[in-house]
């Protein structure tokens, strides 16, 4: 870690650290320091499926089964691409 960094003509800081994400929520103290929280931004459509834990695990186990090769051909759902999905 720096103890000291300056900004260039700019205005720009150059932290040179490992970034741990491409998105960061910046918060800044009453004592103007900043700290910089990794975040993962997650579309509003998807964010259901964050919060229903059973849905999640059913996604996680399908995944792991078709990394296994566990898969069945269903045939072809393109006669089904323009069919009107109703909300509940």
């Amino acid at each position: 870690m720096k103890n000291l960094i300056s900004t260039d003509t700019q205005g720009h800081l150059s932290l040179n650290l490992e970034p741990k994400s491409t998105e960061y929520r910046v918060l800044v103290n009453e004592a103007g320091q900043i700290l910089l929280d990794p975040i993962t931004n997650i579309p509003d459509r998807e964010q259901w499926l964050w919060q229903n834990p059973e849905a999640l695990a059913a996604v996680k186990c399908g995944l792991a089964q078709a990394a296994k090769g566990e898969v069945h051909d269903l045939g072809d759902f393109s006669k089904y691409a323009d069919l009107e999905i109703e909300d509940e």
